[in-house]
């Protein structure tokens, strides 16, 4: 194998896989990425919805400024402006196998790559863009795209000076819950129940949490099926990394392992994702390059889903024609250690539209009308004494523990309109 100057970049990306209760089904990606690099606990997306999340990590930038702002509005990205087309450009052999955008058309090429394989959703007998060639594959979902991979790894070996960008971006474990036939009946852990499952006492929360209590039942059949989708991963994991090792390439691949959003399992009575609430924006995170990422170590620095592109652009080291300001920032960087978050929700049908500041130790929320701008509702969290989000104290009737709100309103109408350096 050649040395190579840039490394190669493998980004994995699942689906829906929340950070509380997941990671237990995936001992060999634990081995391989908590052993071998750096994990972050407390790791965020500023927007817990698909497309919105991915077209983050891709370019880097906050949803206000990439524009891609729900699942149907995939066509607002600028592919020009995403890590994978810098990277191209400046000479990587790209690819992407798994899930893109939500509702891109398969019949549509991705800009960007130079060898895909694009899915629609579901698990078997899903429809496939496979290098502009759209077919319906009968092959596990998970197997496909590790299959893929592994086919690229070892084709690259022809073009080994040659640096390389895959992303794997898995189905698992987003809905309709397919596991594979091995893991179908396997037995999962159990849900340890945080204080705010099926919270009792909701009065202090917006009319729209207080109205939803989801079944159980089926909050419980999520969790179970949702944990067997990941054991295919874990295999995925550990059979692309067995390649890297007999490739070579092993110590040249910067390594990121993350979810594109979280996902609730009753707590506050909900299901599902897209709320302010702990379980739906905090994801699992690992950085792994030998040599430059610390092995075994945990990080407990605030880090999120816009901060991946500016993490390989760090890696890279020079030579990417970067035309368009990102928000993130360098999660490999030591200096880098920003003192908050911003978390933003666009409106679904004129509801539900959010946006909050996120720090290690609080979390402000304003829920806004359908204009996105006028407050309906404020939420304010004490992380250390209450780290499941049950007592908003904006709503306990105590004004003596009421932080400056005129102040963290401030903060976060700026922080909805920042640009690059100026962001969070």
């Amino acid at each position: 194998m050649a040395q190579v100057a840039r490394p190669n970049i493998l980004l994995i990306l699942t689906d829906d896989q929340r950070a509380a209760g997941t990671m237990d089904v995936l001992p060999q990606t634990r081995g391989i990425f908590e052993t071998g690099g750096t994990k972050f606990t407390q790791a965020f997306v500023t927007t817990p919805l698909c497309c919105p999340s991915r077209s983050s990590i891709f370019s880097g930038r906050y949803v206000h400024n990439h524009g891609v702002r729900d699942n149907e509005s995939s066509q607002s990205l600028d592919a020009r402006y995403t890590i994978q087309e810098y990277l191209r450009q400046s000479g990587y052999r790209t690819s992407i196998f798994g899930k893109y955008l939500n509702g891109w058309n398969l019949l549509r090429n991705p800009m960007s790559y130079d060898d895909w394989a694009i899915s629609s959703a579901g698990y078997t007998n899903f429809r496939a863009n496979e290098n502009g060639v759209v077919k319906t594959i009968s092959t596990y979902a998970t197997t496909y795209f590790k299959d893929n991979a592994i086919r690229f790894i070892n084709e690259s070996e022809a073009q080994d000076a040659t640096p390389w960008f895959m992303e794997i971006a898995t189905t698992a474990p987003h809905p309709p819950f397919q596991a594979e036939p091995l893991y179908a009946n396997a037995e999962v852990p159990p849900f340890n129940q945080p204080p705010s499952y099926f919270e009792a006492d909701k009065r202090d929360k917006p009319v729209y949490i207080q109205n939803q209590n989801d079944d159980s039942e089926q909050i419980e059949a999520t969790r179970i099926g949702q944990l067997r989708t990941l054991m295919s991963v874990d295999d995925l994991v550990a059979q692309v990394f067995a390649t890297l090792d007999a490739t070579g390439e092993t110590s040249d691949t910067l390594a990121i392992f993350m979810s594109d959003n979280g996902y609730e399992w009753g707590e506050h009575g909900l299901d599902l994702k897209e709320f302010p609430y702990d379980e739906s924006v905090r994801v699992p995170m690992y950085v792994r390059w030998p040599g430059h990422v610390v092995p075994g170590a945990v990080d407990s620095k605030l880090v999120a889903n816009i901060d991946v592109a500016p993490t390989i652009v760090d890696a890279v080291g020079g030579g990417l024609a970067i035309s368009t300001p990102m928000d993130g920032r360098s999660v490999i960087d030591p200096a880098q250690n920003r003192s908050h978050l911003l978390q933003e929700h666009a409106s679904i049908n004129g509801e539900q539209a959010w946006a909050a500041i996120q720090t290690q130790t609080s979390h402000y929320i304003e829920t806004y009308a359908a204009d996105g701008q006028t407050i309906r509702y404020r939420e304010y969290y004490d992380l250390i004494a209450d780290p499941y989000e049950m007592s908003n104290l904006l709503g306990d009737g105590n004004a003596a523990n009421d932080p400056d709100t005129a102040a963290l309103s401030a903060q976060l109408a700026l922080d909805r309109g920042c640009t690059g350096a100026d962001c969070p």
